[in-house]
């Protein structure tokens, strides 16, 4: 079930993005089969509201887990093997394939895993086959990241009837995304879908530091995502009835690839020292409990637990300047964000009228 990097042309990545999130555009949310809904993407185009900091310098990004016969020739930054490191067959952040150019921004190189990573013009593209590299339930009995389902966390956990498949998702999002000009409250957050025009739309609505797909704040319409989160494996992620898996919340499956890339050591949600989970396809980066530098987050935080400020790492470097992000946190905002608070978000879309 690993995967091999394949380089596409330029024109072969923007044909993907573009089926990908017009499919999405077109209403593709997901249902897990038991009460799981899904999601979204969508965007416009203008100027630029903020500007990316710590990607000038090509050198300076590390490589966990450098495979000196790795056959990428892109000039990036590949990572990890196809053969399996374990002797089991068990996909892993050692042993999943990683490939990120050279010229995407510090903080992509730095923290993300198990996927491909290029920059093309004014726009990042995200490719991954969304297989988680740890365990779960909803690979299935017989595969070797299957785990049983945790049923000791209360009578009201059962899980979905769906299994984890590999995927081919292209996510497109803005290197400088536009602000909508948006004050996110309580009337545009609701948990349901299709009741703002301004929510994301298709899915996936972004990608995690691990290579998963991150859904958004909200269910299929008619359905609850406070309900469907009890079919949540051990890594508060679920598959849909399309077989995606995804993370709604937060998971120690993103704090594990941070703890790889050495930025945290606890990878225990509300513990850890750092805690990133990834970003949207607008360009909305998604924390936890803290700050990127591991400092806590002010108490004036919109309806969905975000704010705009320089998103800083522990040693100061700043990934993105002026920057909206949202935290996830227990005793706070529990599940990702709803609304789009950029314009972009994939492929060009027509403004709210």
């Amino acid at each position: 079930m690993l995967w091999r990097v394949q380089r596409m042309t330029r024109i072969q990545w923007m044909m993907m993005g573009a089926l990908a999130w017009s499919a999405g555009a077109s209403g593709s949310a997901c249902s897990t089969g038991d009460d799981d809904g899904t999601s979204p993407a969508e965007n416009e185009t203008q100027t630029p509201d903020d500007e990316m900091g710590g990607d000038d310098d090509a050198s300076s990004t590390p490589s966990p887990s450098p495979d000196p016969g790795d056959d990428d020739t892109s000039g990036g930054t590949p990572s990890g093997d196809d053969d399996d490191d374990t002797g089991t067959g068990e996909r892993t952040l050692e042993n999943c394939q990683t490939s990120i150019a050279d010229d995407v921004p510090d903080f992509f190189r730095e923290l993300f895993h198990c996927l491909e990573i290029t920059l093309d013009g004014g726009s990042v593209l995200f490719h991954t086959v969304d297989l988680p590299p740890h365990r779960s339930y909803y690979y299935g009995e017989g595969d070797p990241n299957y785990e049983p389902f945790d049923y000791s966390r209360g009578s009201q956990y059962r899980p979905n009837p769906n299994e984890i498949v590999e995927q081919d998702i292209t996510v497109m999002l803005p290197l400088n995304p536009i602000s909508r000009g948006l004050t996110i409250t309580g009337d545009l957050v609701d948990g349901m879908a299709g009741t703002s025009e301004y929510e994301y739309h298709g899915a996936p609505g972004g990608i995690a530091l691990d290579g998963v797909a991150l859904f958004h704040g909200f269910a299929a319409p008619g359905d609850d995502l406070n309900e469907e989160k009890y079919t949540f494996d051990a890594y508060n992620a679920h598959p849909a009835e399309q077989g995606n898996y995804h993370y709604h919340t937060w998971s120690k499956g993103p704090l594990e690839a941070l703890a790889y890339s050495g930025y945290t050591t606890s990878t225990e949600p509300g513990v850890a020292s750092v805690e990133i989970y990834g970003i949207m396809c607008d360009g909305t980066v998604v924390l936890g409990c803290t700050e990127a530098d591991g400092s806590e987050p002010p108490t004036s935080l919109d309806a969905q637990g975000g704010h705009v400020s320089n998103i800083v790492s522990e040693d100061e470097t700043v990934w993105f300047s002026n920057r909206y992000h949202t935290h996830v946190c227990e005793g706070g905002r529990e599940f990702t964000p709803e609304i789009q608070y950029y314009k972009d978000c994939g492929v060009p879309m027509e403004p709210p009228q």
